[in-house]
């Protein structure tokens, strides 16, 4: 019988020189998820309402290295950053890479084949990156030579989304 043992030291804020920035690593365990949406209300310094399309999308992409990487098995980690600047959030979520015996996939946002509009980027199952795709202004991914990989995206501070602006 194996026995995991869990990372007590997680998650854990990680200290940056620059007050603009902030840096959180999570573990494989759902309830982090909370952790890193409450972690970054108190980041981003604003009001709900101007957080609310950062938070979503933080939880989707969150969800999406548990669902998808070695990010979501025992000891599995996953990083977020946030920074803030004068007009714009920038959000960075980096995952641990493929799980064993797997390969590498490439993010893309898929829509509900014959919807338009919301309808078509928020459906359940499988359409988190529809949703980051719909409400940033910009998002796009790299691949970390050890397999990692970090999913970009930049956020109005105003809380504006393409789907609203």
């Amino acid at each position: 019988m194996s026995f995991t043992r869990p990372s007590l030291d997680l998650p854990r804020r990680i200290r940056c020189t620059d007050p603009d920035q902030g840096s959180l690593e999570c573990g494989h365990q759902l309830w982090h998820l909370k952790v890193a949406r409450s972690w970054a209300t108190h980041v981003a310094r604003t009001t709900p309402a101007s957080t609310d399309p950062l938070l979503v999308s933080l939880s989707e992409l969150h969800t999406n290295a548990l669902t998808h990487t070695a990010s979501g098995l025992p000891g599995g980690r996953v990083r977020i950053e946030i920074e803030r600047r004068r007009r714009l959030f920038l959000l960075r979520v980096t995952d641990d890479g493929p799980r064993t015996g797997q390969q590498a996939s490439v993010p893309e946002a898929r829509l509900v084949p014959g919807q338009r509009g919301a309808d078509a980027l928020l459906a359940e199952g499988g359409y988190g990156l529809a949703l980051v795709d719909a409400m940033s202004l910009y998002w796009d991914f790299t691949r970390d030579p050890g397999g990692g990989l970090t999913v970009r995206a930049a956020f109005d501070r105003s809380g504006r989304t393409r789907m609203t602006a």
